[in-house]
């Protein structure tokens, strides 16, 4: 699957913060929500936007929307399908 970037969002990491600071978060607003809404067009019933940040090799901050899910379980059928 081809990664898609998440528009208007730029992770910053500034040298000297103490620990408990993860970093920075900017927001290019028209770029955020251009994204954003083709993002709700296309996936009209997803609650949350998960992403990742990160760093370009030439060391630029970016999001990565994170499209990961985990595997649904099935259900048994009946109690005789329980494994005891």
């Amino acid at each position: 699957m081809d990664s898609e970037l998440i528009g208007g969002l730029y992770p910053k990491k500034r040298d000297g913060q103490p620990d408990f600071v993860i970093g920075k978060l900017s927001i290019n607003v028209p770029q955020f929500r251009e994204w954003m809404q083709k993002h709700i067009k296309e996936n009209p019933d997803v609650i949350w936007v998960n992403g990742d940040m990160l760093v370009s090799k030439a060391g630029k901050g970016y999001a990565k929307l994170d499209t990961w899910e985990p595997d649904k379980k099935q259900e048994p059928e009946s109690s005789e399908d329980i494994p005891f």
